[in-house]
């Protein structure tokens, strides 16, 4: 065999080395598409459900948008903000997507209302977010309510729960101080991915607050929709019956609804429903103001829930009626609705009230709440 050169020799190690480099390229190229193939689609799948979970929920995303929150499975909360869900201010707004609009709808406001301790009555003691006048705007009704701290969208947060995976979004907002009993609160407001009908509020007080006995949430525009009904347990509580003799232009006040008189869900949740007596409310004639003309085509389910772990033994519902819209001298057709409804407890710091939203009705909750039916106190002829 002939010995090559130290020319040859040197050419045949060039030419090994690029075919050796050849075919690790090829094997490089061949692995990449590989991996293309195998994984292009998982990342794909996990940006989809990113966009897919960033597209569900509503958030501000810089200063001067309109302040509102929420997911379009669900429910919307909001501030007052230019632009955004209209009302007084001192108010949290409450709604949903409209059906026809596809943008943010009002259906009810959330005021503050806390109560110090103290001597006196229980009203001597409380405040009133929407009704007070503001020290820091001059010549305002309605205490300032903002985001406290953090971005003005809110932090959203994912929470494990065994093998479930929830996302929570989570606004903190600042409350004005009360000028009537010096009370000084805030709110931490959020909603959850998997349950997008529920609005959770949190309450707590600032160090330099006179202590709080009461910090009540409070849903205060019922008429809008016309809520007639409150099921309790066992019965349910009808506004013109309450108030059918009622011919006044204020509120007309009922007493307290305690805690063995709620119904519980399967979890020991305390929880109260309101609805309207009506098929249809949007379909009612009424010489109110526009304004007053209830906007969905559906009849909603609003709901306070309590849960478990959150209940105090001195829990109870809370109600009011009107027979007239509020600052107006116009009837509502059909008689008087409840205005107010809520649930009261003794404070405790970081308490969850939960307000809640559904176009179910009561009887189709799921999981079933016990003891409710569709003839659960339901006079089907008002319906």
């Amino acid at each position: 065999m002939r010995r090559l050169g130290k020319r040859e020799w040197g050419l045949r190690r060039v030419g090994d080395a690029a075919v050796s480099t050849v075919i690790d390229s090829s094997r490089i190229f061949l692995l990449g598409i590989l991996a293309f193939v195998i994984f292009a689609p998982m990342a794909l799948q996990a940006q989809n459900a990113q966009e897919q979970s960033s597209s569900a929920w509503i958030r501000p995303q810089h200063a001067g948008d309109q302040l509102i929150w929420g997911r379009r499975d669900g429910l919307v909360f909001g501030l007052p903000s230019p632009g955004g869900l209209g009302g007084p201010r001192g108010l949290i707004r409450v709604g949903i997507l409209s059906p026809e609009t596809g943008k943010p709808a009002l259906l009810n406001f959330i005021a503050i209302e806390p109560v110090i301790l103290g001597p006196g009555s229980r009203f001597g003691r409380m405040a009133f977010s929407e009704l007070e006048e503001s020290q820091l705007d001059s010549g305002k009704r309605g205490k300032r309510l903002w985001v406290a701290e953090g971005p003005v969208a809110g932090t959203l947060q994912t929470l494990h729960a065994g093998h479930n995976t929830v996302e929570r979004l989570s606004v903190p907002i600042a409350v004005e101080r009360y000028s009537a009993n010096g009370a000084h609160v805030h709110l931490i407001a959020s909603v959850d991915s998997d349950h997008p009908d529920e609005l959770r509020l949190s309450v707590f007080a600032y160090p330099d607050s006179p202590p709080i006995e009461e910090l009540t949430v409070t849903a205060t525009m019922g008429n809008y929709e016309r809520l007639r009904e409150v099921w309790l347990r066992g019965h349910n509580v009808d506004s013109l019956k309450l108030y059918g003799s009622y011919q006044e232009d204020a509120f007309a006040e009922h007493e307290n609804y305690p805690l063995d008189e709620m119904l519980r869900t399967t979890d020991g949740d305390a929880i109260v429903l309101a609805t309207s007596s009506e098929a249809s409310p949007a379909s009612a004639p009424s010489h109110a103001a526009p304004h007053w003309h209830y906007a969905f085509p559906m009849r909603l389910t609003q709901y306070w829930r309590v849960a478990a772990h959150d209940i105090q033994p001195d829990l109870r519902v809370r109600v009011n009626g009107r027979r007239v819209y509020w600052a107006s001298h116009d009837p509502l057709p059909r008689g008087p609705a409840f205005e107010n409804i809520e649930v009261r407890q003794r404070y405790k710091e970081g308490q969850t009230f939960i307000f809640g939203v559904t176009p179910k009705e009561p009887w189709q909750f799921a999981p079933p709440i016990p003891e409710l039916s569709e003839d659960h106190g339901i006079d089907s002829s008002s319906r």
